[in-house]
C-alpha cells in the first residue's frame, strides 16, 4: 500500500509552487481541502492510529486522496478519501470530509472489516497562518456479523499552523464514544503540499 501512496505521489506531483499569493488564509487551505492541481502528503502520529495521507485538489472546493491508517497492535485499514468545502467566508470555513476503507486486524486471524466515517469540520483562522478547528464525525465499522459491527461518534478539536513555504503543522484531541466504549484520540504531524 506505501507503494501505491508513493506512485500516486510521483504521479500528481509538480514543481513546488508557494501557496497562490490571493490565499488569505493558508491555515484554513492547510485544513482541505486542497486547491485545484495542488498535492498534500500528510504524516500523523496518533492514537489510536498513525495515518499517512495524499489528497489532490480536483477543484476550487473539493479534493480525493487516499490514506493509510496503521495501530501500534498491527491493525491496517487503507481508504479513499474525500473533502468538500461547503462555505468560506472570511476567516470561517465549513467542510465535509468522508472516506471508506477496509480494516485489516490481525489477532486470532484476519478479520476484515469494512469501515465508513462521515464528517464536519468548522474551522476559525483568527490569524492567516494559524488556524483552530472543531471535527464532528459520525463512523461505521462491519463485517456483517454482529461482532465486528459497530458504531460511533467522534469529537476533536484542533490547531493547524502554516508557516511560510510548503510545510503546514497540524494537531487535535478528542473522544471517540460508541458501541464498544470510548477513548480519547487524537494526532500531529506535518503536512507537505506540492
Amino acid at each position: 500500500m506505501l507503494a501505491l501512496l508513493a506512485a500516486c505521489a510521483v504521479g500528481v506531483a509538480a514543481p513546488h509552487e508557494a501557496p497562490p499569493p490571493d490565499d488569505d488564509a493558508p491555515a484554513l487551505t492547510a485544513l482541505g481541502p486542497q486547491p485545484r492541481g495542488a498535492t498534500a502528503l500528510t504524516v500523523l502520529a496518533g492514537q489510536p492510529m498513525h495515518s499517512l495521507r495524499i489528497d489532490h485538489g480536483l477543484g476550487a472546493i473539493a479534493d480525493a486522496g487516499l490514506g493509510l491508517d496503521v495501530s501500534r497492535h498491527g491493525n491496517v485499514r487503507p481508504m479513499l478519501r474525500g473533502r468538500l468545502r461547503a462555505v468560506r467566508a472570511s476567516s470561517l470555513q465549513l467542510g465535509l470530509r468522508a472516506a471508506v476503507g477496509t480494516l485489516l486486524a490481525h489477532g486470532a486471524g484476519i478479520v476484515r472489516t469494512l469501515d465508513a466515517e462521515l464528517g464536519l469540520v468548522l474551522a476559525w483562522a483568527p490569524l492567516a497562518r494559524l488556524a483552530a478547528f472543531a471535527d464532528l464525525g459520525v463512523l461505521a465499522a462491519t463485517d456483517f456479523t454482529r461482532e465486528h459491527s459497530g458504531g460511533f461518534a467522534q469529537a476533536q478539536a484542533g490547531l493547524a499552523f502554516a508557516p511560510p513555504g510548503p510545510f503546514s503543522l497540524l494537531a487535535s484531541a478528542g473522544v471517540l464514544q460508541g458501541s464498544r466504549g470510548g477513548r480519547a484520540v487524537g494526532s500531529g504531524g506535518v503536512a507537505f503540499r506540492f
